[in-house]
């Protein structure tokens, strides 16, 4: 024996890991779940066994948070995932990648073969699949007529575009007959006129409801459409072979509608905006403009003829007004003035000291007699009277031996 060209363990333990792997990429094995484990990690952890055997197996985290229902001990499931070793134990392991309750296994076989043949055949190549359009104006639905997701569907198209012409194809979405009745339905939309875009789908439901759309005559008439379709089946986690073949996948029927109306959406809003700013331009255009020409009319108003004539104008008129009553006081106080004198001359008017019972002696030659000297003997005088006049002379004795 040469003992030279033994292996160690580790060597021959990932020998054996090598050509398990290589050789077990992806199996399908079938079996009932015991000793299981979820741990706090989000990996689950348990034994496939059936009544001869046991197999330890794992599903990771980044696996096993799509699964559409919980496993548990005693369920029995088909696992696809590919075999392993651990090394540290030199136990071989399945390392799961998918998992369905065996109940639905074999549907769940067919739909990875069929997956399988028309990958191979390039019915999922992103180079075959169509541009959807990005303003449609006609859309054709091919779906139940009295599921939910319609109603959702048409809310969803009146609020974001009211604008775009609906034509609904009612069809049959779950058993035997719907595939054809899809395929039916998508080939009257595709002779239509003027139809933009199809989107077919459906409501949620279990992997037996959605069964219809992993149909391959449908994928083929999906991929040979010359019209882009939208495949919207069932919820986020579900996956059919519609929606690998159609150009352009949807989560749910409302993100369809959702996704053929965004270019709608965003264009209005970049219209909305465009709007806003333009009318923001717009005030802060005209506020300014107007500024300007306040400002030049009132230089205009400061430096324009007709208006300094007119304060001149309305300067002259004030001074004109200032001058009238300055003549007015200048008047009033004259005639008050000539009213003092005048009545100053009525007190000593000899008309008024004659009216008052006195009289007024002159000489021939009208000179005033003040004292009686000023009259020669005999000579004669006349008195004035109030009324009327008196003629007399200087008696000769009277007066005679007096002086001046």
């Amino acid at each position: 024996m040469k003992f030279e060209k033994s292996l160690s363990v580790s060597e021959l333990t990932a020998q054996v890991k090598g050509l398990i792997e290589s050789s077990y990429s992806s199996v399908f094995v079938k079996g009932e779940i015991s000793n299981f484990t979820h741990h706090s990690s989000g990996h689950m952890y348990f034994t496939l066994k059936d009544k001869n055997s046991e197999l330890r197996a794992v599903m990771f985290k980044g696996n096993n948070n799509t699964l559409a229902f919980s496993p548990k001990s005693g369920d029995d499931v088909i696992i696809q995932g590919k075999l392993s070793v651990y090394e540290a134990r030199g136990q071989y392991q399945i390392i799961a990648q998918h998992m369905e309750p065996a109940g639905i296994g074999a549907l769940y076989l067919e739909f990875e073969k069929l997956k399988q043949r028309l990958k191979e055949e390039g019915l999922f190549d992103e180079s075959q699949k169509k541009n959807l359009p990005r303003f449609p104006l006609k859309i054709g639905i091919v779906t139940s007529k009295t599921g939910a997701a319609i109603r959702d569907m048409l809310t969803i198209f009146k609020r974001r575009a009211p604008h775009i012409k609906i034509l609904i194809r009612p069809a049959l979405v779950q058993g035997s007959d719907a595939p054809k009745d899809i395929i039916n339905g998508i080939k009257e939309l595709s002779n239509q006129n003027n139809i933009d875009l199809i989107i077919v789908g459906r409501g949620g439901g279990s992997f037996e409801d959605l069964w219809p759309f992993n149909n391959e005559e449908l994928a083929r008439e999906i991929s040979k459409c010359i019209i882009p379709i939208v495949s919207a089946v069932g919820h986020e986690t579900d996956t059919t072979i519609s929606d690998m073949v159609a150009d352009f996948r949807a989560p749910t029927p409302s993100a369809a509608s959702e996704i053929s109306t965004n270019h709608f959406v965003e264009a209005t809003q970049s219209i909305h905006n465009l709007h806003k700013r333009l009318i923001d331009v717009s005030i802060s255009k005209v506020s300014s403009l107007w500024q300007t020409f306040d400002s030049l009319s009132g230089r205009l108003m400061i430096q324009k003829p007709s208006n300094v004539f007119n304060q001149q104008k309305e300067k002259i008129g004030h001074l004109f007004k200032t001058l009238n009553m300055s003549i007015k006081r200048i008047i009033n106080f004259e005639q008050s003035s000539f009213l003092n004198l005048k009545t100053k001359l009525d007190t000593l008017s000899p008309t008024n000291t004659l009216e008052r019972g006195y009289s007024i002696a002159y000489k021939e030659d009208r000179s005033i007699i003040r004292r009686p000297g000023d009259l020669e003997s005999e000579e004669p005088f006349t008195v004035k009277l109030h009324e009327g006049e008196l003629r007399a002379k200087k008696e000769k004795s009277q007066y005679q031996n007096k002086e001046n």
